[in-house]
């Protein structure tokens, strides 16, 4: 009898622990306040200028559809992997990718081609011409969604907030993968403002 309890609870314990190693989260960026039911696939929008972002967790294997109601209708978004998604509510399109941090979990410096080149990059990103999951940069159209990697142990920074200056190591010892986005309007101004700066 002891030993049909113990397969039980042994059997028990691994479900539990296939069930819980399923992650999907999916950062949600928007133009107005939204509320989110108990399950997190059905949100509710209200659009206005406000700026509006909220991490959503599942711990679900199976696909993941998460339903965006306003007053023009609802529409569906699938996550049908494990992994780091975000999804674009906003009214412009999202640009971004991955931050470049050291080993010291502090941003690389950047020589001076280095920095045109990220300038001429920029530019490129914006018409949406060299957008790369293998580089890790990313073009996000408003009302899509997007899976910017298969590690959850991300930081994604939306529009309006500034990149950390530092992140610490994980427990693993590795340093989190950062993701910066910001809009269209907000990419084009900022390298507006650097090429007059640089007198070009």
């Amino acid at each position: 009898m002891k030993r049909i309890f113990l397969c039980i609870s042994v059997t028990s314990l691994l479900l539990a622990a296939c069930s819980s190693s399923h992650t999907k989260k999916v950062f949600v960026l928007s133009n107005g306040k939204f509320t989110v039911d108990e399950s997190k696939q059905n949100i509710s929008l209200e659009p206005s200028n406000t700026h509006t972002e909220q991490e959503l967790v599942f711990t679900s294997g199976a696909k993941v559809t998460v339903n965006v109601k306003t007053p023009e209708g609802t529409k569906s978004f699938d996550m049908p992997e494990d992994g780091s998604y975000v999804l674009n509510l906003k009214v412009d399109t999202l640009t971004g990718g991955l931050v470049n941090y050291g080993t010291s979990g502090r941003p690389a410096s950047m020589s001076g081609e280095q920095f045109d080149r990220m300038v001429d990059s920029t530019q490129q990103l914006i018409e949406g011409k060299n957008a790369s999951d293998e580089k890790k940069t990313f073009f996000i159209v408003p009302e899509s969604i997007k899976k910017i990697s298969g590690a959850t142990s991300v930081r994604v920074v939306g529009p309006y907030k500034g990149i950390p200056y530092s992140v610490e190591a994980d427990d693993s010892g590795k340093i989190p993968e950062v993701y910066k986005f910001f809009t269209n309007k907000q990419q084009r101004e900022s390298l507006d403002d650097l090429r007059k700066r640089m007198g070009k």
